[in-house]
């Protein structure tokens, strides 16, 4: 996953608790305490936030659909759109809330609206905050530092999506429109998969193996490689002579 780390800033623990939470949880605005967002469940929180649309505006805000959630999801900038889909893509993510709370620290003067709340397979909890590197300024990176530490005191994660390459951003947007269960593995295409993992071949090659379905060859590649059942390297820009590495599994 293409998510860094952020150092945490350096207040008392004292400071960090006094932050208060407000979060839309089946469809009503109430305040929690930063002890119960680790319990939510994230089906049932909606955005907290939903700016209005103007001429002029400088970002493009939509819904995403997740193959992971089977639900629509906020997002306020197409950059948030190409995280959700990098987030869309990771098997430990097994549920996603877009801008699920704003955060208070009166003591502080601070307000935040993180972008992301997830929860992985193992029950853990992450928080996650999108903005390109260029575009990160002091007050950016003061808010991302105390939410770092917040989060830490609370035993969840925090990461920051700053630093998602041109190459990997146009392979993704790709490949997203093939996690639809429309692009669902046959049954012949799983069976040929498990035979040959571990095996290595560029994609040119691996086509016309996925043939002979209802569904096209090529979008059934496309949809290994969204699902992972084929690893290749998104860093590059997908080619047909890309070398694509079987997992040994179907999808979906």
């Amino acid at each position: 996953m293409i998510l860094t780390a952020f150092v945490p800033s350096e207040h008392t623990v004292t400071e960090l608790a006094a932050a208060t939470v407000e979060v839309k949880y089946d469809g009503r605005v109430c305040d929690i305490g930063s002890e119960q967002v680790s319990e939510l469940e994230l089906s049932r929180v909606a955005p907290i936030r939903i700016p209005k649309a103007y001429p002029g505006r400088e970002n493009y805000s939509g819904v995403y659909w997740s193959a992971t959630t089977g639900r629509h999801h906020w997002f306020e900038s197409l950059y948030e759109k190409t995280a959700l889909s990098v987030l869309d893509r990771d098997p430990d993510v097994v549920d996603i809330a877009t801008q699920p709370f704003k955060l208070r620290w009166a003591r502080l003067g601070m307000t935040h609206f993180p972008d992301f709340l997830i929860c992985r397979s193992d029950g853990s909890r992450l928080i996650v905050d999108v903005r390109p590197r260029r575009k990160i300024k002091a007050r950016d990176a003061e808010l991302f530092a105390i939410t770092a530490a917040w989060a830490g005191s609370l035993e969840m994660d925090y990461r920051l999506f700053a630093d998602l390459a041109k190459v990997q951003d146009w392979n993704i947007r790709l490949l997203a429109g093939y996690r639809h269960p429309r692009w669902a593995c046959p049954a012949q295409v799983a069976e040929m998969l498990s035979a040959r993992r571990g095996e290595a071949r560029p994609l040119r090659h691996w086509e016309p193996l996925l043939g002979g379905t209802s569904s096209p060859a090529r979008g059934l590649l496309l949809a290994a490689i969204w699902h992972g059942a084929l690893e290749v390297d998104l860093g590059s820009r997908l080619e047909f002579e890309s070398v694509a590495v079987c997992a040994g599994r179907g999808w979906g």
